[in-house]
């Protein structure tokens, strides 16, 4: 190994700490602190982004890794949906004017342009503009067609070769776009379908793609590149493939996934104008008819059929920088010893020190359900604590482990469903070993929201109980705050948020997402509305990317995350679609993806902050009649730079 003294006097920066990637990138200093040599290194990768809110094949992808947007596709039909991308997570955009899947992409986040497709019948001819908020009717194709290439931008785009139906067969022909009509260009040298195409209207690339049938036209390595005239042969792609992605410009491109022969691909390819060189990145997953695109060393993967007909709603991110991009995740924790659904979680903030009590483990109506048990997690396992008084169930809590409230919830033996259920106006307070019962609250009540401290919390929604007749009569806007001592009014809410989990903040700026958002109780009626609460009144901040109810949240009022709860009907079978995976994280403005949870449930617990990049759900329901243990624990992604120390000489 080389040493200080053996190249002292050749330009190596000596440094108490390391050097940032201004300075730091392309030489090699001496870090006096630690006695190492240290220099940057690149790193090629694919790593997880924010998943879109729905798994579909066929979507067309245009703009870049941080402003993107992904339109179109098929969920089991075509779909109108259209999502865009700032980096780390998916929100709603203006839905197309038709549905269809497999068009070609082209432009940018906020001129966009959709192009041909199929949906009922396929080949269709006409394409369509997005300024970043809504589509209009542009210019109608020449020919309609599928899974054709293209890219380019708004105002001058460009179409080759893919699937004319009818007659079915591949096709060799470009066609340009000016902005307001499409005119015949100059054809490729290869009729293909399935293919894709990057880089601009007078600098294009054609890459890969197969005829039709496969045993009439080969999965194609064949390249070609476009002068705005015509195309001429380029070097061969290294892995023949069709339904890939591929993105950047005509110098510098990268094309990815796909199908080969026969399985679909991870295989990645990067081109500098001359050759194609395999990447050590792969992605993740083998997937085809994906939607991708970026440029500059960042690029997105998105969608896509992963096996068969199965479709996915994984994004992926692809780097080649000096940074170390760590990805926000969801991984296992300590198992919770009973199987139940959380009567109320302490959410204080701190995944290492959370708390839940009460709920239930059984199916209501079956046996004793509801439990007073208290459970503490130090970040790894779970310990009992103090027992509450009564058996309770659809209770609602705040505060930290050694100083939580509680308050209202059920007990048996009526379920909460029934007319004259055991509804409590029970409040208790825990000092990390015991309960003491204080002021009842006001009414009693069992579903609500609630977020704060013990001495400053707010409580409210849910269902009102203390009347004849179901839940379902009485769901509540109504809120009350807590000082510690005494129970005072606070503002009622826009919507109705009953049962849901979905919560946090503080008392002077809380936030709450989703619940049953109507007084006849139907479960089909699930909110999708975000409010956030100042201490005084609620505010409508936005409408969420999916209708929720009985999902779990934690954080604060600008940097929230929610995660499972009911998005469709109640499942008999563990891992039924009805119960969500997906994570949103707001960051007081916009709602977007996030890393997806394991495990499908409702009821769950949720405690920790996002700005200390930490936090867990736990427990729940996985169906109806089926209660988990499982604990998961989140982590916010990150990145930093490739710092490497200097072994050899």
């Amino acid at each position: 190994m080389t040493d200080y003294k053996a190249i002292i006097g050749k330009g190596v920066k000596v440094v108490s700490t390391n050097l940032d990637n201004a300075e730091g990138e392309g030489q090699i200093w001496f870090n006096s602190t630690t006695g190492e040599f240290k220099d940057i290194i690149n790193v090629t990768a694919w790593a997880s982004g924010g998943n879109i809110t729905q798994a579909t094949t066929g979507v067309a992808n245009a703009g870049t890794q941080t402003a993107s947007v992904a339109y179109g596709g098929n969920d089991g039909s075509a779909t109108t949906r259209t999502l865009e991308y700032n980096g780390s997570g998916w929100t709603a955009g203006g839905a197309l004017p038709e549905a269809r899947s497999e068009m070609s992409k082209g432009g940018t986040q906020t001129a966009a342009i959709a192009t041909g497709g199929k949906s009922s019948p396929p080949g269709m001819d006409a394409s369509f503009e997005y300024d970043g908020s809504s589509w209009t009717a542009g210019g109608t194709m020449g020919t309609g067609r599928y899974t054709q290439g293209g890219d380019g931008t708004q105002t001058a785009a460009f179409i080759c070769g893919g699937q004319l139906n009818p007659p079915i067969s591949p096709s060799n022909a470009t066609e340009e776009y000016n902005g307001s009509s499409w005119t015949a260009g100059g054809n490729l040298n290869q009729a293909r379908n399935r293919i894709r195409a990057a880089g601009l209207q007078t600098s294009g690339l054609a890459l890969g793609g197969s005829g039709y049938p496969l045993s009439v036209g080969p999965i194609g390595t064949s390249s070609e590149e476009y002068d705005g005239s015509s195309w001429t042969t380029g070097n061969a792609i290294n892995t023949a493939r069709y339904g890939h992605a591929a993105g950047g410009a005509q110098t510098s491109a990268l094309l990815f996934g796909g199908t080969g022969s026969p399985t679909t691909l991870t295989a990645t390819e990067s081109y500098d104008g001359t050759s194609y060189t395999t990447s050590p990145a792969s992605l993740a997953s083998g997937r085809n008819n994906l939607g991708g695109d970026g440029g500059n060393n960042a690029y997105l993967a998105v969608g896509g059929n992963v096996s068969g007909p199965a479709k996915t709603s994984n994004t992926e991110e692809f780097t080649s920088s000096v940074n170390l991009i760590t990805a926000p995740a969801w991984a296992s924790g300590g198992n919770m010893p009973v199987a139940k659904r959380i009567g109320a979680c302490s959410k204080g903030g701190s995944v290492d020190s959370s708390l839940t009590f009460g709920g239930d483990t059984l199916p209501m109506g079956a046996g004793q359900p509801q439990v007073k048990t208290t459970e503490e997690y130090d970040g790894s396992s779970w310990t009992s604590g103090g027992n509450i008084a009564n058996n309770i169930s659809g209770s609602a809590g705040a505060g930290t482990q050694t100083a939580a409230i509680g308050a209202t919830g059920y007990s048996f033996p009526s379920p909460w469903q029934t007319a004259g259920a055991s509804y409590v106006s029970n409040s208790f307070e825990y000092d990390g070993s015991s309960w003491t019962n204080v002021t009842a609250y006001p009414t009693t009540a069992v579903g609500l929201i609630s977020f704060g401290t013990q001495t400053a919390s707010a409580f409210g929604g849910g269902a009102q109980g203390g009347s004849p007749g179901p839940e379902a009569s009485y769901k509540s806007k109504d809120y009350k705050e807590y000082d510690g001592t005494n129970w005072t009014s606070g503002g009622s809410t826009n919507s109705y948020h009953s049962r849901t989990q979905s919560s946090a903040g503080t008392q002077t700026a809380g936030i709450v997402y989703g619940g049953y958002d109507s007084p006849g109780g139907n479960p089909s009626q699930r909110g999708d509305t975000v409010e956030e609460y100042n201490g005084t009144a609620w505010t409508s901040a936005l409408t969420a990317p999916k209708e929720n109810a009985i999902g779990a949240g934690f954080g604060t009022q600008s940097a929230f995350l929610a995660t499972n709860g009911q998005e469709g009907p109640i499942p008999s079978s563990p891992g039924s679609t009805g119960y969500s995976l997906t994570t949103f994280v707001y960051d007081g403005t916009t709602f977007a993806t996030d890393a997806n949870v394991a495990t499908r449930r409702v009821y769950a617990g949720g405690d920790g902050t996002i700005g200390s990049a930490a936090g867990m759900v736990c427990g729940g329901s996985t169906t109806y009649s089926t209660r988990t243990t499982a604990t998961e624990e989140y982590t916010q992604g990150s990145t930093a730079l490739n710092i490497k120390t200097v072994s050899t000489s």
